[in-house]
């Protein structure tokens, strides 16, 4: 056979080199492209966060602007700002527009450096972080770091103080307030941040199609939020409500750009839809899922003065004694410690020498409480009748509870405002513990041991038997739980502990599927009941998860919330609290002390009048760093 290589085959083969080589040079062409195009990409993320943190010290000032010269010495604290619309404008609003001189203050002090985690643990697990959606106290922490609101409260003076609004005007009868907000913030995304969204969060909480009732009863005073221009809105009130400023400037307001790209039914079924324009955020707004570690990085394109940490950590760690030795093995830098805790951690020497201790009660200290559910599945329950409730307050001896489960560390209860409250009634007395005045009440009502078998029976015949449903985990519940099926006994009545896992008791809370809970409420400056107790919070999801109805109080939370003249006002919450007292739909428990230990390598914190003051103060020296990025 003939082999030769002909012509023809010769030309062929140069074809396929030059073909070859075409390839070879296109791909390194794109590979230099694509090396071009990442290189650009991290120059235009450099310059983002140069930019963001240049645009930071101008609006913060030449004091913290002088921080970052070579060689300087440390400066002192930034001058307050001057006031930016006319004065005639300025009485209802915060004369000092630097939200942030604490954090400034903070930075100026010696041996201040930014970096490491703050690392925390929660006594439960999140089961959301959608905004509206959530309704447990954890989920709002981590909402509160990456969101803002309008305006927020010093700790310290406890004043009004503008944040994403840098001024407002509210008109003489109170129905109508009106925020300029401050021009160049941005969401963590770098889309701006205007009007618009706040407009667009209000909507959103008010449709129906939204799962958010809790939320819709809370701004339900509110006629309309309207925008005047990209960075002026006004809030129109359909009458007059006491906290009517509060109200709105503690809307913290959404990105419609992130958040209008779902459904209603998209959004009422996502658990970790995320995004604001707060210090932090969530490294991915739209992929958390339950049981993923909640970790916040620091927001590049935050508008403000930065907080120090670069990450903020959120462990789940439901057991107490689990958290505990996280904490002693430095595995955490917080601990809340349940009172037995505290007590031993003290007299710990190696603890004590590496770490700080608080305890305080604050005006806004919360409660807890005995839920007594008065409607079960359509049908009243043993303690729809006001003796039963008020037998089983007769039988609860708060005292001894307080001095044993919480060792002193509380202050007992006789309703849902706070002992340093305005709103306490001076005529009302805590129910004594009182064994025979319950038993006679309870007998009055038609409850008898029939069978003399110790057990008392119900009108109906059946066995006074309840489950008393708490979140596990607990030692502190357990107790308190241990200590009430005791006393209850002593009367013939049977309480059966129902410990469960947090989602799955905030879902029976929800559902008002239960017969009695405990749990806490959190307490403010003065404290709006309508939530907890108004008839209307009934249906659909509410607070009122008791079922607990009183038109004489429903009046009167109304007639409080609409006056404004804080004098006239008082009277009607003490009314409120005297109708709360008698009719028991809660036994009132006690307002806890908050036990808090910190590591010692964590400086700047202080106790102030609401309690501690916020992290974003908070610092650690760069020599004590642990953690990294």
């Amino acid at each position: 056979m003939d082999n030769r290589f002909g012509l023809k085959d010769l030309l062929q083969t140069v074809l396929l080199l030059g073909v070859i080589a075409s390839i070879w040079l296109g791909m390194k062409q794109y590979d230099r492209q694509w090396e071009l195009v990442r290189t650009v990409n991290q120059k235009v993320d450099t310059q983002t966060r140069e930019m963001s943190r240049l645009r930071r010290l101008i609006e913060a000032g030449p004091a913290v602007a002088a921080r970052v010269v070579p060689g300087q010495s440390q400066p002192q604290p930034a001058p307050k700002g001057q006031p930016d619309t006319p004065a005639d404008q300025q009485a209802t609003r915060d004369q000092d527009d630097r939200p942030f001189d604490r954090i400034e203050a903070a930075r100026s002090q010696e041996g201040y450096t930014e970096g490491d985690w703050l690392v925390d643990a929660f006594g439960g697990g999140v089961a959301k972080l959608t905004p509206l959606l959530s309704g447990d106290v954890y989920a709002s922490i981590i909402q509160n770091y990456v969101l803002d609101t309008l305006a927020t409260r010093d700790p310290s003076s406890l004043q009004w103080k503008g944040l994403l609004a840098k001024s407002w005007q509210i008109s003489d009868d109170g129905l109508t307030i009106t925020f300029q907000l401050r021009q160049g913030v941005t969401f963590s995304d770098g889309h701006p941040l205007t009007a618009e969204d706040v407009v667009y969060t209000f909507d959103l909480i008010m449709n129906e199609q939204i799962a958010a009732p809790r939320h819709r009863a809370y701004l339900k005073t509110i006629e309309s939020v309207e925008m005047n221009g990209p960075y002026e809105v006004t809030f129109r009130y359909k009458e007059p409500y006491f906290e009517a400023f509060e109200l709105a400037a503690s809307i913290a307001a959404m990105p419609k750009h992130f958040y209008s790209a779902y459904m209603p039914e998209q959004f009422n079924q996502s658990v970790g839809l995320l995004l604001g324009s707060g210090q932090y955020r969530l490294e991915d707004p739209t992929g958390w899922t339950p049981s993923k570690p909640i970790q916040l990085v620091r927001n590049d394109r935050y508008w403000g003065v930065p907080a120090a940490f670069d990450r903020l950590v959120f462990k789940e760690i439901t057991n107490d004694v689990a958290r505990q030795t996280a904490f002693r093995n430095g595995d955490i830098d917080l601990f809340a410690a349940q009172p037995q805790q505290y007590r031993d951690m003290l007299n710990d020497e190696a603890l004590a020498s590496r770490t700080q201790h608080y305890e305080y009660l604050s005006p806004a200290s919360g409660y807890r409480y005995l839920a007594w559910n008065q409607s079960r599945n359509g049908q009243p329950t043993v303690f729809t009748d006001k003796r039963v409730r008020q037998a089983m307050t007769l039988l609860t001896n708060r005292p001894q509870l307080v001095q044993e489960i919480m060792l002193g560390y509380a202050v007992t209860a006789s309703g849902p405002f706070n002992p340093l409250s305005k709103q306490i009634s001076q005529a009302v007395v805590p129910w004594a513990y009182d064994v025979a005045r319950a038993k006679a009440l309870l007998q009055e009502a038609g409850f008898q041991d029939n069978d003399k078998d110790g057990v008392l029976e119900t009108p109906q015949g059946e066995p006074f038997e309840f489950k008393l449903t708490y979140p596990s985990g607990s030692t502190n519940y357990e107790k308190m739980v241990l200590f009430l099926k005791d006393a209850y006994a002593r009367a013939g009545i049977v309480l059966v502990p129902d410990p469960l896992e947090w989602s799955v008791f905030t879902e029976r809370l929800k559902n008002k599927d239960f017969a009695v809970i405990t749990l806490g409420w959190t307490s403010g400056i003065e404290t709006d009941v309508y939530q907890m107790f108004h008839s209307s919070q009934i249906p659909d999801g509410g607070d009122n998860f008791i079922s607990y109805s009183s038109p004489e109080l429903d009046g009167l939370i109304e007639t409080a919330r609409r006056t404004v003249d804080e004098d006239t006002r008082m009277p009607m919450w003490h009314r409120a609290h005297e109708i709360l007292h008698e009719d028991q739909p809660y036994t009132f428990l006690f307002f806890s002390k908050s036990l808090r230990f910190i590591d010692n390598r964590v400086r700047n914190v202080q106790e102030l009048p609401m309690g501690l003051s916020p992290s974003e103060e908070w610092w650690v020296p760069a020599d004590l760093q642990k953690w990294k990025q």
